[in-house]
């Protein structure tokens, strides 16, 4: 594996790598701990300009992890939730806030009303359905 590390990078006396710049790898990355990892953090405002497949990060503004398909932002994760060990109930938000394509495999739902915000744009392709109860 080649790790590429450009700008500037320094190691603290706490073996923190603080890096300015952009860590490349080729290959597969394993951490090994019982710890954690902490991901970009940001509000939608703050997303990158020119988002590329494969982007993950947490989006503080809806308080949920996200990812980029290579045409849109979408959660990541979550689903039906409830209380205790329930998964009983599937919550969406009531706004549309960027762009969405349902792609021609699948199919969506939502529960209404359902708002899509000015300029934004829900696709639905050619097959698919998207049904708003």
């Amino acid at each position: 594996m080649a790790i590429k590390i450009s700008n500037t990078t320094v190691i603290d006396n706490s073996r923190n790598l603080t890096n300015i710049g952009t860590i490349a790898a080729s290959g597969d990355v394993t951490l090994s701990s019982t710890g954690t990892i902490k991901v970009p953090s940001g509000t939608e405002a703050e997303r990158p300009g020119s988002p590329t497949a494969g982007m993950f990060r947490y989006n503080s503004d809806a308080g949920a992890f996200e990812g980029y398909n290579g045409s849109a932002w979408g959660s990541i994760g979550g689903g039906a939730t409830g209380g205790g060990g329930d998964a009983v109930f599937v919550e969406n938000d009531k706004t549309v806030t960027s762009n969405y394509t349902v792609p021609s495999s699948k199919n969506a739902m939502s529960t209404g009303p359902v708002t899509i915000n000015s300029g934004v744009s829900v696709t639905i392709s050619s097959g698919s359905r998207w049904a708003i109860i």
